[in-house]
């Protein structure tokens, strides 16, 4: 199997949830630069912690303590078979778990910046609205509001029939669309993984994508700031035009990636994450008050 080199600065560590440890890799800033905050980030369907291990060290070099890690049932993170144990608001009680530990080591509790990519949005979007006060800031990252479009279902449903027979080469072709053509050792890295994962996290999740509906107005409510990215040539799921109105109903920063498709933190690292260290410049994180607790 192509292994990935692990970047200068990033740590591999493990995180805990209800339903058991998950593989996580961590960037600590330099103690002088330092900002007492602390960034999130979950990762999509066929995604892994892997996909932000570019972006870390310069978030964390920015003073950001920069986490991310494979969800229960992703990869090195081991989880049921049963394709029912992958839901959106399962997974997102995962997520407010790690968020908790995440906050935990950090000076201050701060609320933390919390980005989720492709299905990992659905997810964070949702330990956001289930505890609104754990989160300084959401990026939406190449995630629309919702797949329920006759569309959407429609490829959603003949993917589910497919995973039932078991095979998860059939999600190569995702693969060859969203790692572009000259990133061979990425592409090889990939299709070796996709060997190894758990059906009943791809299949699950499947569903559990075609059964969220849109809860932009729930997340308006929160007043939480919101970022919405994703890449110039990410059509195929969401149309830009969707991104844009999403955006506009949230009154969040919009921002289009330039030479990237569905995962600009694969395509575009650098510019992906001049613009996460942008927004969140614009909305620094605070202590927690002495005497709140960190939600579990």
């Amino acid at each position: 199997m192509t292994v990935l080199t692990l970047p200068t600065g990033v740590d591999r560590r493990t995180l805990h949830t209800p339903r058991g440890p998950v593989a996580a890799s961590y960037a600590r800033p330099r103690p002088e630069n330092d900002l007492g905050a602390a960034v999130l980030l979950v990762t999509g369907y066929v995604g892994s912690k892997e996909d932000f291990w570019a972006l870390l060290p310069a978030i964390a070099n920015a003073g950001y303590h920069a986490w991310t890690y494979d969800q229960i049932g992703q990869y090195e993170s081991a989880g049921p078979r049963d394709p029912e144990a992958y839901t959106v608001e399962l997974l997102a009680e995962d997520t407010r778990a790690v968020i908790s530990q995440v906050r935990a080591q950090t000076a201050g509790n701060s609320p933390l910046h919390l980005v989720g990519h492709c299905l990992g949005g659905f997810v964070a979007r949702a330990a956001a609205l289930a505890e609104p006060s754990a989160v300084r800031s959401l990026t939406l990252l190449g995630c629309g509001p919702s797949l329920d479009a006759p569309k959407q279902r429609a490829g959603l449903a003949e993917l589910d029939r497919k995973l039932e027979g078991g095979s998860l080469e059939l999600l190569w072709p995702v693969i060859k669309r969203v790692i572009p053509e000259r990133e061979t050792g990425l592409r090889a890295f990939w299709f070796a993984k996709l060997k190894d994962a758990n059906p009943g996290f791809m299949h699950g999740t499947a569903r559990a994508m075609a059964d969220e509906s849109d809860r932009t107005p729930e997340l308006r409510g929160t007043g939480i700031p919101a970022l919405v990215v994703h890449g110039r040539r990410d059509k195929r799921v969401w149309h830009r035009s969707v991104f844009a109105s999403m955006a506009a109903q949230l009154s969040a920063n919009h921002v289009v990636i330039e030479k990237a498709a569905h995962s600009p933190s694969i395509e575009q690292p650098q510019r992906t994450t001049e613009v996460l260290l942008n927004f969140w410049a614009q909305h620094p994180s605070v202590p927690a008050p002495a005497d709140s607790e960190v939600p579990a």
